[in-house]
């Protein structure tokens, strides 16, 4: 259906509906590449996949991937939960990551700038070697879960506490 023959409402959703099926179908290359280009043979990544941490004010990280190629740089795409409320202290990461939500509600920012806020459906890069200020889940009620995908230096945290 030509979109001039859609109501206003359905024309205004296209953009978002579109820019969702791009994020999504860039997420899907990346996890496929990452499995396409490993040593390991598929079933045995699905079966190692889980490596799962939670630190004490709640917060689960599941790597749904890891992947180091020769030159030492590690691949990791991570399943990241929230509880409500929860945030995180000041903090950097040595590299950029590319983080889609997929449930509830991000707030972001860096020093020397607006706060910004990322629902179900969006996606945002976290900036390297940036003074990070805020990440945190502000709904009081549901969790934050969101896909990170990132590379470090083998073995390097993403996550820097000064």
């Amino acid at each position: 259906m030509p979109q001039s023959q859609l109501s206003h409402a359905a024309q205004m959703a296209v953009p978002k509906i579109e820019a969702d099926i791009k994020r999504r179908l860039f997420l899907g290359a990346m996890a496929g590449a990452a499995f396409a280009f490993s040593d390991v043979p598929l079933l045995a990544q699905l079966n190692t996949a889980g490596n799962t941490a939670v630190s004490p004010d709640g917060i689960i990280r599941t790597t749904l991937q890891n992947y180091i190629n020769a030159a030492g740089e590690e691949f990791r795409m991570v399943l990241t939960t929230f509880p409500a409320g929860v945030g995180l202290p000041t903090h950097h990461h040595p590299s950029v990551a590319h983080n889609y939500v997929l449930e509830g509600v991000a707030e972001s920012q860096y020093a020397g700038e607006e706060l910004q806020r990322f629902i179900a459906g969006e996606s945002y890069q976290d900036r390297a070697e940036a003074q990070h200020t805020i990440f945190r889940n502000p709904d009081s009620a549901s969790p934050l879960k969101y896909l990170i995908v990132y590379t470090v230096t083998k073995g390097q945290p993403y996550l820097i506490i000064p």
